[in-house]
């Protein structure tokens, strides 16, 4: 492993970090760079969001929620490779099972945001049930925001939720795309930020100013994601994405566009950054962290090395929701808090190694103190990892430093926006 001598001031990042980040993200991140096209289709469903009147209306109040049942039932839709598994069972979901008598059917159907989105949106506007109860969504894409605006989400049952409200972690409580949780807890984090080449460039420093510096003419890389791309701009010019304007944007747009005019820029790829890291195109590029872990594994591309910069990493937050004319909600509910508890978290965190929810798991993982003991043990010879590995991350579990570091994209309060962001980044892009 190469040492990442600048993630924020801290010398290592752990191997339990990387190998939970790698395997889902990757794949999801392939499968968001197959469908460009598809995620920008999704994007400009002008009349989607603002309608007049919502279709949620009197659901999710706590007269609604008292009348719901207990099915012991559950229909569950995640991304693959996204929870403890072992011989093709779940223990987290057999214990769940075990201890409230809800049976789940656990789907790892969630390729990306878009097309999971067009594929249950017919169901939602039918008015009809989508075949799921949970559903997990990414904060950095406009399918949640369609979901929420459309009232597409049931509201929560607060009074349901006490593991959440006693356990989850300031990077997910309150959180910009969802203020006060309502209509989503988090199941996993993760981070976007810059991958470089030591051996090109030997001292880096601590800003994502290396992206745009003329010294690395020819030799950077950005991503073609017009949302990824856009936030780098802000970031780079000390902006908080969360509460930029479009004046902002087009400030970074400006740089963004220098950038390129400047012949900094070598291509803005997809996917296929991390060939062109490897084959020595390009020295440093925006980066999925993942992608960078997978190549340093291999001894041949031990140089490409983590650098997260000192002016943030964009945190992207997947969340469980309870999509609109769900059959089982109470069920839905009990599950999701479920997950908040340390114990469960603990066993989770184990097989995924993202960023932590429930920063008491990591307690568990070092001295358990129920069911999770034996789940665990169980994981530990297909893991092949010390609890301790994961319950020390300072990645699983973020310090003050990484929490502060970790900037939230910014929530589109409308077609209007995405509109106007689009036409700000893809020209860059497409080289308009």
């Amino acid at each position: 492993m190469s040492e990442l001598n600048n993630e924020v001031g801290e010398g290592l990042i752990d191997p339990s970090f990387w190998r939970g980040l790698t395997q889902p993200r990757l794949s999801r991140r392939q499968a968001l760079g197959a469908a460009g096209g598809g995620l920008l289709g999704a994007m400009m469903l002008g009349s989607e969001s603002g309608a007049a009147s919502l279709p949620n209306a009197g659901v999710g109040t706590a007269t609604w929620w008292k009348k719901q049942k207990l099915n012991k039932k559950l229909n569950f839709a995640n991304w693959p490779l996204y929870i403890d598994t072992l011989k093709g069972k779940h223990p987290t979901l057999e214990h769940l099972q075990a201890t409230t008598g809800i049976k789940t059917n656990y789907y790892e159907v969630i390729q990306d945001n878009s097309s999971f989105y067009q594929k249950i949106r017919p169901s939602l506007a039918a008015k009809q049930y989508t075949g799921y109860d949970i559903i997990v969504m990414t904060n950095n894409n406009p399918q949640l925001h369609y979901l929420i605006e459309l009232g597409w989400l049931v509201p929560l049952n607060q009074a349901a939720m006490p593991n959440f409200h006693k356990y989850a972690g300031p990077l997910i409580k309150n959180p910009a795309w969802d203020r006060g949780n309502k209509f989503t807890m988090a199941w996993q984090s993760g981070w976007t930020a810059v991958g470089y080449n030591k051996k090109k460039i030997p001292n880096p420093g601590t800003s994502i100013d290396i992206l745009f510096n003329k010294k690395y003419a020819g030799r950077v890389g950005m991503l073609s994601d017009p949302f990824e791309l856009g936030h780098a701009g802000l970031l780079a010019l000390g902006i908080d994405p969360v509460t930029s304007t479009e004046k902002d944007w087009s400030k970074a747009a400006v740089k963004l566009q220098k950038q390129k005019t400047d012949g900094i820029v070598a291509g803005y790829y997809d996917q296929s950054y991390i060939q062109h890291l490897k084959n020595g195109d390009i020295w440093v590029s925006q980066c999925y962290s993942g992608d960078i872990f997978q190549a340093d594994l291999s001894s041949k591309y031990q140089d490409l090395t983590l650098l997260i910069p000192q002016e943030g990493a964009m945190l992207w937050t997947d969340n469980m929701c309870i999509p609109l004319y769900a059959q089982n909600p109470k069920d839905a509910m009990t599950a999701m808090d479920y997950f908040y508890n340390p114990q469960t978290q603990s066993v989770v965190e184990y097989y995924n190694d993202y960023i932590c929810p429930v920063p008491a798991a990591s307690k568990e993982l070092l001295h358990p103190t129920g069911w999770n003991k034996a789940a665990l043990a169980s994981l530990r010879p297909e893991i092949g990892l010390p609890f301790s590995v994961t319950a020390n991350s300072q990645t699983v579990f973020p310090t003050p430093a990484r929490i502060k570091a970790s900037k939230t994209y910014y929530q589109f309060k409308s077609q209007t926006e995405i509109d106007a962001w689009n036409n700000l980044f893809l020209p860059i892009i497409q080289g308009a």
